[in-house]
């Protein structure tokens, strides 16, 4: 069984297919059989990754717990990410932050040496 989950990903638009698509592996090796919450959660953090962070970016995923915790980190300090609440609905996108929020059992984000995380947890 996979005990940790580590990739470096560019920031080109498939590369959010590849995080889903590992995060889903990961998942599956540790025997958890609904990962379907962390597979969007991982789309919408490494999608503003690429869109609002810098490359390279890392994906790890681990035990939290009974759990799972995901971050996403980036080389780009000078921007948080922002949860809105004056999304405009009509546009495409905005919401991101608002899903991770709605439906992770926690996130949040850091600092570090070389950007930022950002990063949640489901619980089991």
């Amino acid at each position: 069984m996979m005990t940790e989950l580590r990739a470096t990903l560019s920031a080109e638009p498939e590369q959010v297919a590849e995080a889903r698509r590992l995060v889903a592996g990961y998942l599956r090796d540790r025997g958890e059989e609904d990962g379907e919450v962390a597979v969007l959660l991982v789309s919408e953090l490494v999608t503003n990754a690429i869109l609002h962070g810098r490359a390279p970016l890392e994906l790890r995923a681990h035990a939290a717990g009974a759990g799972v915790r995901v971050e996403v980190y980036d080389q780009d300090p000078s921007t948080p990410p922002v949860l809105r609440h004056d999304y405009d609905l009509t546009e495409p996108g905005g919401r991101g932050l608002q899903l991770v929020d709605t439906l992770a059992d926690r996130w949040g984000w850091a600092e570090n040496d070389h950007g930022k995380v950002v990063w949640f947890e489901l619980d089991s």
